[in-house]
């Protein structure tokens, strides 16, 4: 076992022997949660590698285990994954933990769960970030700019360099404190404990400001289409114009075409009736549909709306000479009018639960 002080702050410690994995393996298994990642040799083929895997564990510490060699890999597979991966009780925390699964087996990992989708069920107006990569949760949650473009390297290679593994030793690091920062951030709501005076009045209050914002980011959004539109301009900072296609087919050469593709009637062709369909048939064929499709029921919510704006309708002056800054305003209108729409969602959820 080698014992590493990083430059960067970290001390880990690499487990490079089946002897270093025998006395590892206890430890590892008396834990209840541990967090993980792993970095794979050959990753973009049809035969990846284990190359690497880094562990952290409840009393801090970080653990590097180096399995690519056949007889680690051997001490691995018949030592440390049944008793750690395999082992429901032990509670395991990955980023992107369906990549974590395949590599370290679908049907053999247990008690896997990810930080990335951990943070998708937070709102966006307590979590106002558009990507939810590691990277960037690093930066909003802990504030600290990290580097992944070693994520790409050749773990293959032996010796691995001091970047390659201080990398490697900060990923689940980095997963614990991204954990532990999201986890007060994802609520759940008792019903019975809610006021629901104050979420009402919290619910009307946020729909002028979001109507607003809604509108203003509307005007940006419409007025940088039209320019695109008028001057045909297919690229404009971050936007695309794009043509898109659509055509709408009789339903009735439809049904022809799936009576012909499938005589038999043996593959599942549904689509959803309207109402005003069902209403066009005759008595016979409107019972006829209703027997042969399945019927959904969904509540549908409607709460308090704004008044309407007593202005009119926001305009924009688009300069065309300053894109970034267009692409700037819009990301800002973006952010502004997403914050008020995610706590109104929210709100709308608990008032549902009632």
């Amino acid at each position: 076992m080698r014992e590493i002080q990083s430059p960067t702050g970290l001390h880990y410690r690499i487990h490079e022997s089946p002897e270093d994995l025998a006395v590892l393996t206890p430890q590892v298994a008396q834990q209840s949660e541990i967090w993980i990642d792993t970095e794979t040799a050959d990753w973009n083929t049809r035969s990846p590698r284990l190359s690497l895997v880094q562990l952290r564990l409840e009393d801090g510490s970080i653990h590097v285990l180096d399995v690519l060699s056949p007889e680690m890999a051997a001490a691995y597979h018949s030592m440390f994954a049944p008793r750690v991966i395999a082992a429901p009780r032990i509670t395991k925390w990955a980023h992107y933990a369906r990549f974590e699964r395949r590599i370290l087996g679908a049907d053999f990992v247990q008690g896997l769960y990810c930080t990335f989708e951990l943070a998708r069920r937070v709102p966006y107006h307590r979590l106002p970030l558009r990507s939810l990569r590691l990277a960037a949760l690093v930066h909003h949650l802990c504030g600290t700019a990290i580097d992944k473009t070693l994520q790409r390297a050749d773990w293959g290679q032996r010796p691995l360099s001091a970047e390659q593994l201080d990398y490697a030793a900060w990923d689940p690091e980095w997963c614990y404190r991204v954990h532990r920062r999201l986890d007060p951030l994802v609520r759940s709501w008792d019903p019975a404990a809610d006021d629901p005076a104050a979420i009402q009045s919290r619910y009307v209050e946020i729909l002028p400001a979001e109507r607003d914002a809604s509108r203003w980011r509307t005007a940006i959004w419409d007025a940088i289409k039209a320019f695109m539109v008028s001057g045909a301009h297919e690229r404009f900072a971050a936007f695309l114009l794009q043509t898109r296609v659509v055509r709408k087919v009789p339903i009735r050469v439809l049904a022809a075409a799936v009576a012909e593709v499938d005589p038999m009637g043996v593959a599942e062709f549904a689509v959803a009736a309207p109402a005003a369909l069902l209403s066009a048939l005759r008595p016979g064929g409107e019972a006829a549909v209703r027997e042969a499709g399945r019927e959904t029921i969904t509540s549908r919510f409607r709460g308090p709306r704004a008044a309407r704006a007593a202005n009119g309708k926001p305009s924009y002056a688009l300069d065309p000479g300053a894109p970034d800054a267009i692409a700037a305003e819009y990301a800002a209108a973006w952010h502004d009018h997403r914050v008020l729409e995610s706590e109104r969602q929210e709100l709308k959820e608990r008032i549902r639960a009632w």
